[in-house]
């Protein structure tokens, strides 16, 4: 007979959709924060200004990627001398007990994940301002996995005796990507003589994808002669040129080509930061060690966009509960090892879990926030204008999740044509890891930024990284203009 659940497929499919849609600005790495040469840092806070104008074209190369999670490493899905031979298993192979695999899975597994390139970028000073004008894409995925998702992918519905029930709860799974471009014009300027700089800016967005499911309830409750399952889900989307596919069952499969193509809405964001120096608020005796300080706070990517009503669907399922009947025999996995196709079998058992269906009468335009940021940030300069180190907070704030980092790093420029940043960042990383960067700047010619503020402390024999929770890597290739000027 059929497997009677094929729609948790749906979220290995959605996965993959979501990846779909990275087809390309995301914010610089934090070890770069308190660098004074680092160009692109005004995209963590508009108000910090580099010491001299850079223009970026298409032809050089500027790139950010940036992944974060709790649980999602391989570390925890990879189990070394469990397979054949003594090589490396996944965690469905039998040789793995499901105690050792969910150990490490927390209730609530979240990944984030961004990839970015800028298209076109200038920044040049007027008089006491700061003006920078970019144009890029920007792409990012959120997903949220409950524990009982992996378990129900270990276990199955595998009984230890004919009365055995076992029971799954997978509510709360929630995956969200969005791909948009964005063009942005900001300025920065000081005030009370310089210890005081506000930088504002806004940014027209081109919105080209977002997918959105969320699922509410999904439980399963299986037994050798009765099953119950219940659920409860929605599917949002706006994908220009794509239309819902659906298979020979009327089950919803994913996507295929059709429908309108083009943008798929249009959107605002703003950008609003300050930096202050700490002297503005002492008193003569203290003021040249105060002035050594400067405090800094930030919030980007506030906005929306507003996706077209002639691009955009909305799929749901009507809170239902169903009782099967019958004499069942499900396994999953098999032999092989390989991940792919094991996670392929476990999404072709589960896949009518879910049954999603358009609704018209929801369908229509929509709106989607941005993903906001805040910073805060405090430096102090123990040699001026060579040597600073600073703290950084940073929090994310998404529907999936909210991330929050925190970040010690220093700052070193020996000559003005070359300076160096390192850092340690101390939640995703657990203490395990540090960042670098480091910034070429010559008053002509080319300017290099390369960073990352996770370098990869573990990885196996084909160079993947085991252990590590947050990785990221930014490079930056810009052309330096004149119009130097050092205002904070």
């Amino acid at each position: 007979m059929k497997t009677i659940y094929k729609n948790i497929r749906l979220i290995f499919l959605f996965i993959g959709v979501s990846f779909f849609l990275l087809p390309a600005v995301a914010q610089t790495v934090n070890t770069g924060y308190f660098m004074k040469s680092q160009y692109n840092k005004t995209s963590l806070n508009p108000a910090l200004r580099p010491e001299q104008g850079y223009l970026v074209i298409p032809v050089l190369p500027n790139l950010s990627v940036d992944f974060k999670t709790n649980t999602f490493n391989l570390e925890n899905f990879i189990f070394p001398g469990k397979g054949v031979n003594g090589k490396s298993a996944t965690f469905l192979n039998e040789n793995v007990s499901a105690g050792d695999f969910l150990k490490n899975i927390s209730n609530n597994n979240y990944l984030n994940f961004d990839f970015s390139y800028t298209l076109f970028g200038i920044g040049f000073y007027k008089g006491d301002g700061f003006w920078n004008i970019d144009l890029g894409v920007k792409s990012n995925v959120d997903f949220n996995l409950p524990r009982d998702l992996f378990k129900f992918a270990k276990q199955g519905l595998a009984f230890e005796d004919g009365s055995s029930v076992a029971g799954y709860d997978l509510k709360n799974i929630r995956g969200i990507a969005t791909g948009y471009a964005e063009l942005g014009v900001g300025h920065s300027r000081p005030f009370l003589d310089n210890k005081l700089v506000v930088g504002l800016k806004a940014k027209l967005l081109f919105g080209e994808a977002n997918a959105d499911l969320y699922v509410k309830q999904l439980s399963i409750n299986t037994g050798r002669d009765l099953w119950t399952m219940a659920s409860e889900a929605t599917l949002e989307g706006t994908i220009p040129g794509y239309v819902p596919d659906y298979d020979e069952e009327n089950i919803f499969n994913g996507f295929k080509e059709g429908g309108k193509k083009g943008l798929g809405g249009f959107g605002l964001g703003f950008d609003l930061g300050a930096t202050y120096k700490l002297s503005g608020l002492a008193n003569a005796l203290d003021e040249e060690i105060l002035d050594r300080f400067t405090f800094s706070a930030a919030l980007t990517d506030i906005g929306f966009i507003s996706w077209s009503k002639g691009s955009s669907m909305y799929l749901t399922t009507k809170p239902t509960k169903t009782v099967i009947t019958g004499d069942f025999d499900i396994t999953f996995g098999g032999e092989g090892d390989n991940l792919g196709d094991q996670l392929s079998a476990i999404g072709d058992t589960l896949k009518n879990a879910i049954n999603l269906t358009e609704n018209p009468r929801k369908s229509g335009g929509r709106t989607t926030g941005l993903r906001t940021k805040m910073n805060f940030g405090l430096e102090y300069e123990l040699i001026k204008n060579r040597l600073s180190a600073g703290i950084l907070s940073t929090t994310q704030f998404t529907p999936a999740h909210n991330i929050t980092e925190f970040t010690l790093a220093g700052a070193y420029k020996p000559v003005r044509w070359f300076e160096a940043g390192l850092s340690y960042s101390f939640v995703h990383s657990n203490f395990n890891t540090f960042g670098l960067a480091l910034n070429l700047v010559p008053a002509k010619g080319l300017n290099l930024f390369l960073a990352s503020d996770y370098i990869i402390p573990h990885v196996n024999s084909d160079w993947y990284p085991t252990t590590s929770k947050a990785l990221n890597f930014q490079l930056g290739i810009t052309i330096p203009l004149g119009g130097s000027k050092r205002t904070n």
